[in-house]
């Protein structure tokens, strides 16, 4: 990655280096964990080499691609700040996954034409993972966390996801290899890796990684009994609060906006708390752009309080505006915070607690509190088709039917 960032203009009469795309088709990527673990995923570089499309499962990612010079590339994640640099050489390409927003988060990257696979299966898969399991997550504090993972098989190949109380590990998809089970998820700033021993009734010896330096042990088997805690239930007005309220800047950085505002008074709304870093928040972004342009014209309106974990003020204008603008929202976002250190439940303190982003309130026409759902699974997981059923008939009572209690 020597001088990739510095190239130079060719000397008088020496004519340009002719300018080259990767190869057109499917290409194996790898990013370097650390020394033992790499995450692998899968993309297609186009005729037309302005973008290129990852793939996760069901889930495809189309990245921009700029070109830095003959054979030097850029792909810019949509959504997120991070971004891919390589160079095309004789064996594929080699270069670098960078998270601009974090310490000298620089991590190894190549990739390889033609590899169709994920992960290599050199022996016949013991078993097969299909189905439902109870999970362990080991956490910091040492008490382990609750999940639910799904899986499906096809021979050697196998796709799911975890479900947590606060959300979803998205698209993970991999192979199985004798008794080792191997799974992984890039969306573009990301990294989910899975590993487990697995036998007919269990899946030991798990290991999860996230990115650079995160990783836990995990545990699961059949039971068709575990439930999550209801994501209604977990984040609630505390005490002497009946309503909520805030105040905070949009994203041209002139103006403040707040509930009181006109286009609210009379309309049911909804809130999201949220963040660009946030691939849960993305899931849940996605279906709410659905609901605001189908239930708008019924009343409802929404505002988004993005939490950035920036560095400084103006970077973090700058990460909400590239989320806003890739996902196409159209409902306003305010900066609520731009920092690590700006905390949700401080800047709302009328609620109990933020345990996840993104977390969601529903006010009705009165901004009286109907609901506040915790986290999102989204549409990697077999629950979603539900949440969509169940929340549709909420919204339709919450634009113009009766309303619950405060």
């Amino acid at each position: 990655m020597i001088g990739l960032n510095a190239c130079q203009p060719p000397s008088a009469g020496t004519p340009a280096p002719k300018e080259s795309s990767p190869q057109n088709g499917l290409w194996r990527g790898v990013i370097a964990l650390n020394d033992s673990i790499e995450l692998a995923f899968n993309f297609r570089w186009p005729q037309r080499a302005d973008s290129l499309f990852i793939y996760n499962d069901e889930e495809t990612i189309k990245a921009a691609v700029d070109s830095l010079g003959p054979d030097r590339f850029r792909v810019q994640m949509p959504v997120f700040a991070n971004y891919l640099l390589f160079q095309a050489t004789e064996e594929g390409l080699e270069g670098q996954y960078v998270n601009p927003d974090a310490e000298q988060y620089r991590l190894p990257f190549h990739a390889t034409y033609g590899d169709t696979f994920r992960y290599q299966s050199s022996q016949k898969p013991c078993c097969a993972p299909d189905g439902r399991w109870a999970v362990q997550l080991e956490t910091q504090t040492g008490d382990p966390k609750p999940a639910i993972a799904h899986f499906e098989s096809n021979g050697p190949n196998v796709a799911g996801t975890f479900l947590t109380e606060t959300g979803d590990y998205r698209y993970l998809s991999g192979s199985i290899s004798g008794d080792t089970m191997r799974l992984s998820a890039f969306d573009g700033a990301h990294l989910f890796y899975f590993e487990a021993r697995l036998s007919e009734d269990s899946l030991r010896q798990g290991l999860f990684y996230s990115g650079r330096s995160y990783q836990a042990h995990w545990y699961a088997y059949h039971d068709s009994t575990l439930q999550l805690s209801d994501p209604d239930t977990l984040t609630y007005l505390k005490e002497g609060y009946e309503n909520i309220a805030f105040s905070f800047p949009t994203l041209s950085g002139g103006d403040t906006l707040s509930l009181d505002d006109d286009r609210f008074a009379g309309h049911p709304v909804v809130v999201q708390i949220m963040g660009s870093w946030c691939p849960n928040c993305m899931d849940e972004s996605r279906y709410l752009r659905q609901v605001y342009q189908q239930y708008y014209d019924q009343g409802l309106r929404m505002v988004g309080l993005t939490f950035e974990r920036a560095r400084n003020r103006a970077t973090a204008l700058e990460r909400a505006r590239k989320m806003k603008r890739d996902l196409q929202l159209p409902y306003p976002i305010l900066l609520a915070g731009a920092t690590r250190k700006d905390k949700a439940e401080e800047a709302l303190p009328m609620l109990n607690h933020v345990m996840s982003y993104p977390t969601t309130i529903y006010l009705d026409e009165k901004h009286r509190v109907q609901k506040i759902h915790t986290g999102f699974s989204g549409p990697g997981t077999p629950v979603y088709p539900e949440f969509v059923r169940e929340n549709k008939a909420f919204l339709q009572r919450l634009v113009g039917g009766p309303k619950q209690s405060p």
